[in-house]
């Protein structure tokens, strides 16, 4: 039996999980679907051509059947799961290649107050460009509107560290963007690059901040977790196919996109 659901109904059946209450955007859920403490919703890529299906919840078996009613609805293009559900996953759900992540979170009132030596860049500052072009997971870019301060540390007028912090609607911060040129890695610069926006972030009276970073990146692990940030699970996300830029970004996005088309199991 089908019934509306909303994103609130997403939160309200996971209601301590940080994963949702921070990182679901109300205004991006098309599908969603509900099993007891098990949640899952699609949403649109960034570029619009990619519908996303996320799904959260301990058990592999509750999660893969989620997966399969959310493709039901829809086909999927790409699908994030919890790390322990992934190899659950039928070949046809499964992304060949996905990426191993996981999200970390800091109270604001825990943000260290000890002196961060950085500086606010420019939002097109070119030199932050010439950052990125050594990081493989950059999400954002100088002149990125969507980008609330970028941060730096320099040597002189070289720029060795970047970091960027969006603004979410749901009274996050969200940093981003966050690296140092390989010559100078290992003195802690992008630490003080994000200790900065945090601390500025605190001051303006956001609610909660956080980052996502590659499970095997160490260096980023014991960074972060000076910085006071808490990790909060292990996820798997990924394409189910090769992606296929050429495709007409306006075909791919059907007028209803907007629209919450949404369904509850019934538990047993």
């Amino acid at each position: 039996m089908r019934s509306r659901l909303t994103p609130l109904d997403l939160r309200q059946a996971r209601p301590t999980d940080p994963f949702v209450r921070w990182r679901l955007d109300d205004d991006a859920v098309i599908d969603a679907v509900v099993d007891g403490d098990h949640i899952g919703w699609t949403r649109w890529s960034d570029s619009g051509d990619e519908r996303w299906a996320t799904v959260l919840g301990d058990d592999p078996a509750r999660v893969v059947a989620l997966v399969e009613g959310l493709n039901r609805v829809a086909p999927l293009d790409g699908v994030t799961v919890p790390d322990a559900a992934f190899s659950a996953l039928p070949p046809h759900l499964a992304s060949p290649d996905p990426g191993h992540w996981s999200p970390w979170f800091i109270d604001p009132e825990d943000v260290p107050s000890t002196r961060a030596e950085a500086v606010q860049l420019a939002a097109d500052d070119p030199r932050i460009d010439e950052v990125l072009v050594h990081s493989t997971s950059a999400e954002a870019f100088a002149g990125d509107p969507r980008v609330h301060r970028w941060a730096g540390v320099l040597d002189g007028q070289q720029l060795l560290a970047v970091a960027a912090e969006r603004r979410r609607a749901n009274g996050a911060a969200h940093l981003l963007s966050v690296c140092t040129v390989p010559e100078a890695r290992g003195q802690g610069l992008a630490r003080h690059a994000c200790l900065l926006l945090m601390q500025q972030a605190r001051a303006e009276g956001v609610e909660m901040i956080f980052l996502e970073m590659y499970a095997a990146n160490e260096s980023g692990r014991r960074a972060y977790s000076a910085l006071g940030f808490v990790e909060a699970g292990t996820y798997r996300s990924g394409l189910l196919r090769p992606p296929t830029p050429t495709r007409p970004e306006t075909s791919c996005r059907p007028p209803s996109a907007g629209l919450i088309t949404t369904f509850r199991v019934a538990s047993a």
